[in-house]
Formats: C-alpha cells, sequence, structure tokens
C-alpha cells in the first residue's frame, strides 16, 4: 500500500487535523482545569498547600491511570472512535460540574473527569499512528504536529480561564464554564471530521516517493517489521527470558510489603495505595510480556526501561500547576514596567454581576487578558504550551535533517537529554532563591500561645481543627494536639523569634495563605469554639428550612458572642456577600442566611487573631513583598523545560506506537501514560512539602533527582537502543 493516500493536506491525511483540533480543544479544557485547581483549593476553600496537594496529586495521577482501562476497552470492544466520544462526553459532564462550589460536587466533577480521560487520551495517540503505514518517517512529524495542537489549547486555557478567576463578578467557577465549553468545542469538531479518520491497516506499508533515498532502499530500512522482529533473537536472552517472572515477583512483593509498612507506619494511606497500584501496574506488565517472546518481547522491554526515567521528567514537570504555581502567585513580581503597590491586607470586595453589567465585566475581562501591570497568575503556565508552537516544528525538522545525514540520535539519547534539561531548569530556580532569600524584621513582644519555637529559634503554630474533624477538635480543646497532625512549621523555618531581642525575622516572600493560617493559629480558643458552633448552626438551619417558592431555602441565624475578641477587625470579613452575613459590632452578633462551610468558618478566624502578632505578620507580609522576583527566572524556566519536553514527550508517544505490537498497542500506549501517574503522584509527594522546606532545599532535591536519573539513562542508552531493533 502506498504512503501518499488521497486526501493529504500540507503532505499529510487530512485525519490528522481533525484530531489536531480535536485534541486542542480538549487539552484547553484540561490544562484550564489545571491553572486553577491548586490555586481555587488553596485559596477558594481554604485549604492547606498539603491537602490541596494531596487532592492535586490524586486528580493528576488518576487521569493517567484509568487510559489503562479505557485502552483495554478500547482494544477489546469499543474501538479507538467510540471510546473517544464517550470520554469527551464525561469530561464535558465533569467540567461543567466544576462551576458550582458546592464540594460534593467537586469531588463528582473531578470523578467524571477522570474517568472520561482515561476513554479519551490514550486512544487519541494511538489513532495519529493509525493514520501512518509502519516506518513511514513522516509518523515523528505528524506526532509534534499533534502535540503541536495539544500545546495550543494549552497556551491558549491558562490565559483565559485565569483571566476569568481574576476578573472582579467572574471567578474561579466561571474560569472552570470555559474549561467546559472547550470541551464540548472538541467534540463537536471529532463528530464533523469523523469521515476523513482513516486508519489503515495493519499491512500496510510505507513506500517512499520518487526520488526519496537510495534507489532500492526503503526509508528506516534498519528497523524490522514485527513479523521479522517475531523470529529474531533478543538481544539480552536472560533478562527477556525471565522478564516476565521479575515483574511478577515486584507485583508480589509490592503487593504484601504496602499494607505491611503502612500498618507500620511508615509509609502513608496514600503511598500504601500508589504501591498497590504499582503492584497491580507489575503484574498486567508481566502479562503482556509473557504473550511476547524474542525480539518483539525486547522492544517492549525498551518500553519499560525508558518509562522509569519519563515518571522522573513528569514528577518534575508537573509542579508547573503545583508549587511552581504557587510560585507565581506569591513569589514573584508580576509588574512588568511599573513598580507593584503594596499588598492589600484584606479580601476584595464582592462585586454583583447583575448590578455591574454583564457589558462592563466582559470590558474587565479583556482588559485584564492583556494586562502587563500585573499579568495573570496562570499566564505562566502558557510559556511552556507557546514555545512548544514555537520550538515543535523546529525540532521537527531537526529530527529529519539529522536522519537524513545518518546521524543516530537514539530515542534514549533524546530522552536523556530532556531529563538532564528538566533538571537545568530546576537549578536556574535555585539561583533564583537567591535573590529572593532575603531578610524581614518587626518588633514583637512575645508570641502567641500557640505560636512557639525550637532550640534554633524557628517559629512553629498549632493549627486550628477543620470544620467537621471532630476529632481535631477535642485535641483543641483539651489542649493535647497531634505534633505530626497540629504542629507546623512556620514559613518553611525561615521565621525566627528572637526572645532576648523581641524581633520576629523573616527570610523570603511570606505566602499569604500561610499567613492566613498563622492568623488562626492566633484567634482565641472560646472565639474559635464558637465561630464552630455558629457554623455548625447555619448548617442545620438550612437542613430544617422548607422550600420556597422558587425552590429556595431561606432561613435566617443570628448567633451572639459572649465577647468580642481582642482587636477584631471586621474588615476580613468583607470579602462576604453583606446580603449573607453581617456582624453587629456593637452588639456582637452575626447576622447568617447562607449556610456556612469550612472556608467560611476560617475566614471569620482570621477576624479574631491576636492584634499584636497579626500586626507584625502583616508588617512582614508588606515588607517581605518587595523581594517578589523578577517574573523572568519563570519565563527562562518554563523555556528550558519546553526544551526537555520536546526531546522526551512526543518522540516518546512515537516510540510507543513504533515498538508494540499492534494487538496490545493501546494498553502499551496506557502503560505509557501511567509513567504520568506515577510521576504526578511524585509531583504531589514533592508539593505537600512545600511549606515546610525552603524554596531552595525544595529545587535542590528535584534538580540532583533529575540529575543523577539523566546520568544512569545516559549509561543505558547502548543496550535500550539495542533491544529496539532498529526503530529509531
Amino acid at each position: 500500500m502506498s504512503t501518499r493516500t488521497p486526501g493529504e493536506f500540507l503532505g499529510h491525511p487530512k485525519g490528522l487535523f481533525i484530531l489536531f483540533f480535536t485534541e486542542m480543544w480538549e487539552r484547553f479544557s484540561y490544562y484550564g482545569m489545571r491553572a486553577l485547581l491548586l490555586l481555587y483549593m488553596v485559596d477558594f476553600f481554604k485549604w492547606t498547600q498539603e491537602d490541596a496537594s494531596g487532592i492535586y496529586k490524586w486528580y493528576t495521577s488518576l487521569v493517567y491511570l484509568t487510559p489503562l482501562l479505557g485502552g483495554f476497552l478500547a482494544d477489546r470492544y469499543l474501538g479507538n472512535k467510540w471510546a473517544i466520544i464517550i470520554g469527551a462526553i464525561l469530561m464535558s459532564v465533569g467540567h461543567f460540574l466544576m462551576a458550582f462550589e458546592e464540594l460534593w460536587i467537586f469531588y463528582a466533577a473531578l470523578g467524571f473527569l477522570i474517568m472520561g480521560n482515561g476513554f479519551f487520551k490514550p486512544n487519541m495517540s494511538v489513532q495519529v499512528g493509525r493514520l501512518y503505514p509502519k516506518n513511514d518517517p513522516r509518523r515523528d512529524g505528524a506526532y509534534t504536529i499533534f502535540y503541536m495542537g495539544i500545546n495550543l489549547g494549552a497556551f491558549l486555557a491558562p490565559l483565559v480561564c485565569g483571566t476569568l478567576r481574576e476578573t472582579p463578578g467572574l471567578g474561579y467557577h466561571w474560569g472552570f464554564a470555559a474549561a467546559g465549553v472547550g470541551m464540548l468545542l472538541g467534540l463537536v469538531v471529532y463528530l464533523v471530521g469523523l469521515p476523513w479518520i482513516k486508519e489503515l491497516p495493519e499491512s500496510a506499508v510505507y513506500e517512499p516517493p520518487e526520488g526519496e533515498g537510495p534507489k532500492g532502499e526503503k526509508a528506516d530500512d534498519h528497523a524490522m517489521t514485527e513479523e521479522e522482529a517475531a523470529t529474531t533473537p533478543s538481544t539480552t536472552p536472560s533478562f527477556s527470558r525471565l522478564s516476565p517472572s521479575i515483574f511478577a515477583l515486584i507485583g508480589v512483593a509490592l503487593l504484601l510489603s504496602s499494607p505491611l509498612l503502612w500498618k507500620m507506619k511508615l509509609v502513608s494511606f496514600d503511598n500504601f495505595i500508589a504501591m498497590e497500584i504499582a503492584a497491580l501496574a507489575s503484574f498486567f506488565a508481566g502479562w503482556i510480556l509473557k504473550h511476547l517472546s524474542v525480539a518483539v518481547r525486547d522492544r517492549v522491554l525498551a518500553i519499560y526501561v525508558l518509562a522509569v526515567f519519563v515518571v522522573f521528567f513528569w514528577g518534575a514537570f508537573e509542579q508547573a500547576g503545583n508549587a511552581m504555581n504557587v510560585w507565581a502567585d506569591q513569589t514573584t513580581n508580576r509588574f512588568l514596567t511599573e513598580t507593584p503597590p503594596d499588598p492589600t491586607l484584606y479580601p476584595d470586595l464582592p462585586v454583583d454581576l447583575s448590578e455591574q453589567g454583564f457589558s462592563v465585566t466582559l470590558k474587565a475581562a479583556l482588559a485584564r487578558l492583556v494586562a502587563i501591570n500585573p499579568v495573570v497568575t496562570t499566564s505562566f503556565q502558557s510559556i511552556n504550551a507557546l514555545a512548544i508552537v514555537i520550538f515543535a516544528p523546529l525540532f521537527a525538522w531537526l529530527w529529519l535533517y539529522l536522519a537524513r545525514r545518518r546521524v543516530k540520535l537514539s530515542i534514549a539519547g533524546k530522552m536523556a537529554i530532556g531529563v538532564f534539561l528538566q533538571g537545568v531548569a530546576f537549578a536556574l530556580m535555585i539561583w533564583s532563591v537567591r535573590y529572593e532569600n532575603q531578610t524581614s524584621q518587626v518588633a514583637i513582644a512575645t508570641l502567641p500561645a500557640s505560636v512557639v519555637t525550637n532550640g534554633d529559634n524557628e517559629v512553629y503554630f498549632y493549627d486550628t481543627p477543620e470544620y467537621g474533624d471532630d476529632e481535631a477538635l477535642k485535641r483543641y480543646q483539651a489542649g493535647t494536639p497531634d505534633e505530626q497532625k497540629d504542629k507546623m512549621i512556620a514559613h518553611g523555618g525561615r521565621l525566627v523569634f528572637d526572645d532576648a531581642e523581641k524581633t520576629l525575622s523573616m527570610r523570603g516572600v511570606l505566602n499569604a495563605n500561610h499567613r492566613d493560617r498563622m492568623f488562626r493559629a492566633a484567634a482565641p480558643k472560646a472565639y474559635v469554639e464558637a465561630i464552630w458552633k455558629l457554623t455548625k448552626m447555619t448548617q442545620e438551619a438550612e437542613e430544617n428550612a422548607e422550600l420556597n417558592a422558587d425552590g429556595d431555602k431561606e432561613f435566617s441565624v443570628e448567633f451572639t458572642l459572649d465577647e468580642l475578641p481582642p482587636g477584631f477587625d471586621a474588615r476580613y470579613l468583607q470579602g462576604f456577600k453583606t446580603e449573607k452575613l453581617r456582624f453587629d459590632e456593637a452588639t456582637r452578633t452575626f447576622h447568617v442566611s447562607t449556610a456556612l462551610a469550612d472556608k467560611d468558618y476560617k475566614q471569620i478566624l482570621v477576624a479574631g487573631a491576636s492584634p499584636a502578632f497579626r500586626e507584625a505578620m502583616n508588617e512582614l507580609y508588606v515588607r517581605s513583598a518587595k523581594f517578589r522576583v523578577s517574573s523572568w527566572w519563570l519565563v527562562a524556566f518554563y523555556i528550558i523545560c519546553t526544551l526537555g519536553e520536546l526531546c522526551l514527550s512526543p518522540v516518546g508517544l512515537s516510540m510507543v506506537s513504533k515498538l508494540a505490537p499492534r494487538r496490545f498497542a493501546t494498553m502499551l500506549m496506557g502503560i505509557w501514560l501511567l509513567t504520568s501517574f506515577f510521576g504526578n503522584f511524585t509531583a504531589g509527594l514533592a508539593g505537600e512539602n512545600w511549606e515546610k522546606l525552603d524554596p531552595g532545599s525544595y529545587f535542590m532535591w528535584i534538580t540532583v533527582a533529575l540529575l543523577g536519573a539523566s546520568l544512569v539513562c545516559y549509561l543505558l542508552i547502548k543496550k535500550v537502543t539495542a533491544m529496539m531493533h532498529g526503530v529509531n
């Protein structure tokens, strides 16, 4: 069968460009959601960085675990096309559910998104490969073009969704709704373009056009077909023969040891679950190997070996939506041409969209989109995608240029370079911390009782209980906090109290959310217990209220404090809509007509913090903001990350499509995407420690891990390349 089929555009099948735009809109929805997710949990729900990273970890991990199930169902029952349609519908539902703020809807939305992605993602990648015959040199270029579609969507999403988040009167839920619109557009493009998506049969063979390559020689002639590989001896016969048993033994070891380690409290419950998933993945990988032999098994083993190093890459790369997102929001000077003003200390006043008018809000959103003083926080996540759109054609040309001149830069070599460049990017961030890590100092006579120091004068604080955590409340009331759960080091160990000098000293930029967390810890115990009671009363009132003619529940709760905390500052309550919550300082009475949630309870606690401590921390917050680092650090960081990604990710997708036996193609694509599961899980584990470590140490550990992994990958290049049996 000839390579050149009817209906081509720019030298590629038209179906490639249908998949391009489908994936572009799907990635718009995903990256719009990802840009907002962690900030949403920290800023809107007021969760700790650790708790938010835990949810972020599982969401971004599971969207790469479910492709195993989606791939299996597609290979055996549904086919690629139906799996993609089902996935797109599920994800559309999930994105629109994110437009609502109720917590149970939030979790349901994540579930729809996770399952939908499992059907969608592996099948899209496999369909690209099936538009081309084996050994077609256009395939690498096709995956690079496809990758441009991914990143065009990823470029637009943080800008659009982030702008909606920062526009007064709109906010997070408008950003999530925009992501849902993007997913629907992707589904429409796919359904309309189905007639042009023509998968080639297994028998399709590449035939170079006349004039290309030496006469009588096929391009990429050293790459064996699957049939030839099935009769070719392994380059690692002992390892190949034992590999199914090795993977089975690894699975058994993980399956049996993980519950024991959890019971002994040597690993957390999260890690126990991840180890169980790793065990199942190991069994699955071994099961595939058992059905293969000789050189075909070698090729699959090469996929598995390189997958280990890809985990390191994604574990660092996915900091973009986690720690690097917080760094952009809190530690980066986003004013590009002006001196930034002092940060505000109080919540913004609410804007009523119905009173302001939609046209006014739309103009505000457009102005915010193009503003450079300050730029939108999430716009930094667009740098990576924009750089890929710029550099992807150059890399596609580079691989073809080198191939035509017989320069053999192997797949494993490209991946080693990719991991190394990611390490260089984080090394750059260590350097940026040198400019941020400057000292601010204020005077304070003493610390609140809930704020303590260790032998090095580093400040720790005891968290107030999360609303609904009855065990934490009991510990709080009894004054017997759990040292592991309730005690938290302040500002990563960079906040120090000198009792002799009566000064608080701090290195670096104070995170606003971390500051508010310390404020809550410094609120009087009686006040904390009273606000807990108020929150419970409003929730019970809503449960008992009857529906009115409009289907809404109307109720009102009045609650009077026994005494007003010293220094109570009602300005911290101004983020509430006045018709929903009012506080009368003269009578010490709250008037509430909405069910308060954990986030509301926490915001009200901030208003009652110890006044001297709050004043001192606010002064440090304002002074330290002057040490926010230039935006150009993040620009350089993301560009270097992009160069590493272009060496690794599109090459990896193409590699799997070349090496995988056809009957296991989608399942092996799912296993390849499983590397992103473990990479994202690792990224989330790291993010949980963002507030516990100083940024320099955080970036240093990631750098060391990446550079070490790239060195090991470099040492294995020759062996892994031999296992591919001619595939480049």
